[in-house]
């Protein structure tokens, strides 16, 4: 098992600093390091799939914590699926997180996943049925009312014409 280090950095003024993460990495036994300056939400990581495709089954990927790794709860829960999916273990240092470990921390982010998808997907028709109103009944055809005969009502008592 090897471990391989990854981090996001925030640039700051324009330059990068990643000594002090790449140290605690290097600390914790990473052979290999990659990273990714991280702009805002931005979840394309060209460091972390190096990271990925550099990996062998079983390898383990070590991270400085959740938020050094990505850059919101949907992007944390793809990474993870993909992690899973190559078999590779995550171990986080500041959450003390270690997949290698009994407890389905894996299972329960890819539930989590599915969660956040039929979340959106309730919202997605909340918000359309708002923009656009709830459907209606189909309403008679005019045309088709217009074509029939009305039909004559008699009153009773009433002298015909």
């Amino acid at each position: 098992m090897r471990m391989i280090g990854y981090f996001r950095v925030p640039p700051v003024r324009g330059a990068t600093f990643d000594g002090p993460l790449a140290d605690k990495l290097t600390a914790a036994g990473c052979e290999t390091l990659h990273h990714d300056a991280c702009y805002a939400l931005a979840v394309h990581k060209p460091g972390l799939d190096a990271a990925i495709v550099s990996a062998r089954p079983g390898d383990l990927l070590v991270v400085p914590s959740l938020h050094a790794f990505a850059a919101h709860i949907v992007d944390l829960l793809q990474v993870l699926g993909r992690l899973q999916a190559a078999g590779l273990y995550l171990m986080t240092l500041a959450e003390g997180i270690d997949t290698r470990m009994p407890g389905g921390f894996f299972a329960v982010c890819g539930h989590l996943l599915q969660f956040n998808d039929q979340t959106r997907m309730v919202r997605n028709a909340e918000e359309k049925i708002v923009r656009l109103g709830r459907p209606r009944p189909p309403s008679p055809d005019p045309v088709a009312a217009e074509e029939e005969p009305a039909s004559e009502t008699v009153v009773e008592g009433a002298p015909e014409a």
